[in-house]
């Protein structure tokens, strides 16, 4: 075998791994499930995962349920889920005999009672104890609750069928490298264009490969990706060196995957545009993870390298290379127009039209696997641009303002009020975490003078900041662009806080956060939003010295710290509002983190990422303790509001083991909230509200005067408890997967244009005024 048949069969095998893979014989899979004896007329819900991508939500259909079903069919599945949900409901009594995988429209996999078959051998697994029929036989007490049937625990697709697949693709490269091979005998020059871009191809594969893509990308998506960063190795390598353009995109997508790959471990999301401005808050937070390569990784820097060596040396081996001046500079001239042709034909298709169409962020990571690491990039910064809504108008604006009174209330009016936004703060055994498993045991004990409950955010794993604008300010994410931080883009001018509605009313207000004070572009922000003063972690430790846990400043220190400037306020009214940091992701090392005694006992099962984030959520619901205590017996009327920032990040497989009872997106979306005062005020629990309504809820509990934007929260909340940037709940708890579905409801529109008119237009001051 010759170098240029080498050369040819390298060049072919990525070209052929993509015509079958992605584009003529993806490997998919379907279910068919045979049912007999069912009484009653109902539907069914399928819910799809793998280890991989526990967010079933994504992967949810659903099915006439019945008597007069004898087949269910669940089709087009992708080959890495092992793992089918069906929840059933309307049905009193349901036989499933048997199920059986096709792939091609060839059974290969069949299901009964006595085990597993296929057509090559006979039971390869005793699944199932029972002999006989039916498979399962369900008898559901209650149908309009349903009742859920779960198969997993197997790979649906046996080894033998990858065996012969990849034999075919093989097959497929050997007849392209026969092209191929053709191609570069009579016509040289094209010889480093196609390796070119067949290199460009193998580090599409191998990217997706390492961040999990491969099952979920679409093929005209991927033929676009491939053809934009195609056209610009074309025109580097046009202007440049013939191979530099290659080795750079190469490089450079090669390092955005592996980047990708990092931060969705940790926060469940790529890289977005907004990210690019957050890079300095990121910097001053990796200390707390741990960056280990995967083998996944190894194994694509090592392909991509070996490949970026072949490019060059093909190079120099061209006969381009010793081609006349005139010709070399036609031939550049060539490659110019060609990557300008191949970029212009790329974004004047259907494919590249769709990713100018809006998303919302809770599809983010859907469009990173979908659409590829390129259109979900541009996707994003397309929409990262905060649009005029439809039919605005400042006039508009202040035509609702009549709508609304003065609104008083009577009662006791807290004169200390600290606020405290707890980094990473959940109750995970809302989402299917063993409630055995207790870790917040005094804030479960707080039953008087107390509003409790789910706070829905934002973001998942990190964003801090959003919560916290949300929190403050009473605007949503939901108005804004697709992965938007609105402290590093949006706030450049004086906004409504409840810090400056507290200054307005004679409070003093001030902000305390235990990093840097440029962290998420605080120091900028805070000023913007009516704070008198912001104590960043300098302050902090000037003061005393500053105490650890899991290598960040503690909750207790933080609250410590706290009370001694309050103390220093006197009788001051006072507004304090303070976001930790002991709890950030990054939990591979208890180290000085005590293990929780519940955890050991009843969590013995779950990773150790999962172990330290729970204990040291049981640090913090100490810490939460002693701030209640110190104030509980104070003279002054005090409230305290907590809440948590979002859910951890935490691994793809910890997410699996805990995440046991998601039924929609908006449960990764929660965190824990409550209100209490050392006064007597009336006790609610189980309160669902999202982030943008606390505004409204703390002057409600507070009995402060309303200003007209906080009646209309609360007019907002009324009809729609919940409203954020992952969906949309109204009051009788119908779930939208965004505000988009409800674009058309004259209150969600009103809402949304008083915060276009606070952010980016005039708006009338009498909107956050008070008599």
């Amino acid at each position: 075998m010759n170098k240029k048949t080498v050369l040819s069969f390298l060049i072919a095998f990525p070209l052929a791994f993509m015509l079958v893979f992605f584009g003529f014989a993806p490997p998919r899979f379907d279910a068919v499930f045979f049912t007999d004896n069912i009484v009653g007329e109902g539907s069914s819900f399928s819910y799809l995962s793998s280890d991989r991508e526990p967010f079933a939500y994504l992967y949810r259909g659903e099915s006439y349920f019945g008597s007069e079903l004898k087949t269910l069919r669940l089709r087009d599945l992708r080959y890495d889920i092992n793992d089918i949900t069906l929840h059933i409901f309307d049905v009193e009594e349901a036989d499933i005999l048997s199920f059986d995988i096709s792939v091609f429209g060839y059974s290969i996999t069949h299901v009964n009672s006595k085990g597993i078959t296929h057509p090559f051998t006979r039971t390869i697994q005793g699944a199932f104890s029972s002999e006989e029929e039916p498979l399962l036989h369900a008898v559901i007490d209650n149908p309009k609750d349903g009742a859920t049937i779960n198969l997993s625990g197997f790979d649906y697709i046996p080894l033998w069928f990858w065996i012969f697949y990849f034999v075919a693709i093989f097959l497929v490269s050997i007849l392209v490298t026969a092209v191929v091979f053709f191609l570069i005998t009579h016509i040289p020059p094209i010889q480093l264009p196609l390796l070119s871009a067949s290199t460009i191809i193998i580090d599409l594969i191998l990217g997706c490969f390492l961040c999990g893509s491969l099952p979920y990308v679409d093929y005209t998506d991927f033929l676009l990706n491939w053809l934009l960063l195609f056209a610009g190795s074309l025109f580097i390598n046009a202007i440049t060196l013939p191979w530099l353009g290659t080795i750079t995109v190469c490089g450079l997508t090669t390092f955005w995957y592996i980047a990708n790959f990092f931060v969705i471990s940790f926060r469940g999301k790529p890289i977005m545009p907004a990210d690019l401005k957050a890079f300095s808050t990121a910097m001053e937070v990796i200390d707390g993870y741990t960056l280990r390569p995967s083998w996944k990784m190894i194994v694509a820097l090592v392909v991509i390298a070996l490949y970026c060596i072949l490019v060059i040396l093909s190079f120099r081996e061209s006969p381009a290379k010793k081609a006349p001046l005139k010709k070399k500079i036609l031939m550049r001239f060539a490659s110019a127009v060609s990557a300008v042709l191949i970029f212009f034909a790329g974004i004047n298709t259907p494919a590249f039209a769709r990713v100018n169409s809006f998303a919302w962020d809770a599809r983010v990571m859907e469009s990173f696997h979908r659409e590829g690491i390129v259109l979900s990039f541009l996707k994003n910064a397309f929409n990262s641009v905060v649009r005029k809504p439809e039919g605005y108008s400042a006039e508009t604006v202040g035509d609702y303002l009549g709508a609304y009174q003065e609104k008083q209330r009577k009662g006791i009016q807290p004169t200390n009020i600290i606020m405290v936004m707890n980094e990473a703060f959940s109750d995970l055994r809302t989402v299917g975490l063993d409630p055995r498993i207790d870790v917040m045991p005094f804030i479960d004990s707080l039953d008087k003078n107390t509003v409790s409950g789910d706070l829905y955010v934002s973001v998942l794993g990190g964003g801090t900041c959003n919560t916290e604008f949300e929190a403050l300010t009473g605007n949503t994410l939901a108005f804004l662009g697709m992965g938007a931080y609105p402290y590093t883009s949006n706030v450049t001018r004086p906004l409504f806080s409840l810090a400056s509605y507290f200054e307005d009313i004679g409070y003093t207000a001030e902000s305390f956060h235990s990093n840097r004070a440029t962290n998420w572009n605080r120091n900028m922000v805070y000023p913007f939003l009516g704070f008198e003063r912001f104590h960043s972690i300098d302050d902090i430790s000037a003061y005393a010295p500053i105490a650890y846990l899991h290598n960040l400043p503690s909750d207790l220190g933080d609250y410590q710290y706290i009370e001694s400037v309050k103390e220093s306020k006197g009788a001051l009214p006072t507004f304090l509002f303070d976001v930790t940091m002991q709890n950030h992701s990054g939990y591979e090392h208890f180290e000085d983190v005590i293990e929780d005694e519940t955890v050991k006992q009843y969590g013995s099962e779950l990773s150790q990422d999962a172990r330290v984030y729970l204990s040291l959520v049981k640090a913090s619901d100490s810490a939460v303790q002693q701030l209640i205590e110190t104030y509980q017996n104070v003279d002054e009327p005090t409230m305290i509001i907590f809440f948590g920032d979002h859910q951890p990040g935490m691994s793809t497989a910890t997410q699996a083991g805990i995440y046991n009872t998601v039924s929609q997106n908006l449960d990764f979306f929660k965190t824990k909230f409550f209100i209490w005062t050392n006064y007597d005020t009336e006790t609610l629990k189980n309160i669902s509200i999202s982030a943008n309504y606390l505004p409204w809820l703390i002057l409600e509990r507070g009995n402060f005067p309303q200003p007209p934007y906080v009646q209309m929260l609360e007019e907002v909340h009324e009809k729609y408890p919940i409203i954020s940037s992952q969906g949309v709940m109204d009051i009788e708890s119908n779930i939208y997967t965004s505000v988009a579905e409800v674009m058309d409801d004259p209150l969600i529109q009103k809402y949304q244009y008083i915060q276009y008119a606070n952010l980016f237009d005039e708006i009338d001051p009498a909107w956050f005024e008070v008599q």
